[in-house]
């Protein structure tokens, strides 16, 4: 990890180089959890002091120089300089957890997507299947809608094609979301 320091209106002393680098170190460990190496990060701290308000800024900068690459970029004000360094490095904490439940999710996703084409490219292969199959109607007897409201249920199928016995149609029975059936016939 390459710490850049810089001042404005405020002289960055060795002692606050040495107290913000010692922070930085509780950051290794996530950087490590997202596969990052450490001579692939370059952070900059900059250090600020307003006179008119008497307060100091801290901005962390961090560049990932990896494929995918990404900055993280947090500030803090406060009156104390150290509570501004403390503040903001658990900032920078926050947001690299965050970096790493989204890069392992990616990498499940990826996956995922990965065994998915794996299995459609090896049963495409194997098998080559028309688009549309005709199938014949299940029953051939004619009935009448609430014997066929019965036999679904016996079934326990969602839907099930029939001749009316009434009209002589094929109509479709199935079971609704709130329990009811529905029915659908030609012309509606």
């Amino acid at each position: 990890m390459k710490v850049e320091h810089v001042g404005k209106n405020i002289d960055v002393t060795e002692f606050i180089k040495n107290y913000t680098e010692h922070k930085l170190e509780r950051l290794k460990p996530y950087v490590k959890d997202i596969d990052l190496e450490d001579d692939s990060i370059e952070v900059r701290v900059t250090y600020a002091f307003e006179k008119h308000r008497h307060r100091n800024r801290v901005d962390i900068d961090i560049y990932f120089k990896t494929p995918g690459g990404g900055v993280i970029h947090a500030w803090e004000e406060s009156n104390d300089l150290y509570s501004a360094i403390d503040f903001v490095i658990d900032e920078v904490e926050r947001q690299l957890v965050r970096l790493k439940a989204r890069r392992k999710e990616e990498r499940r996703r990826l996956a995922k997507l990965k065994e998915l084409e794996k299995r459609t490219v090896s049963t495409e292969e194997s098998i080559e299947r028309p688009l549309i199959v005709q199938e014949p109607m299940p029953l051939e007897k004619p009935l009448s809608v609430e014997d066929a409201r019965i036999l679904l249920e016996e079934m326990g199928a969602f839907f099930l094609p029939f001749r009316n016995a009434e009209t002589g149609e094929v109509n479709v029975i199935y079971r609704k979301k709130a329990g009811n059936y529905g029915l659908i016939t030609p012309g509606t």
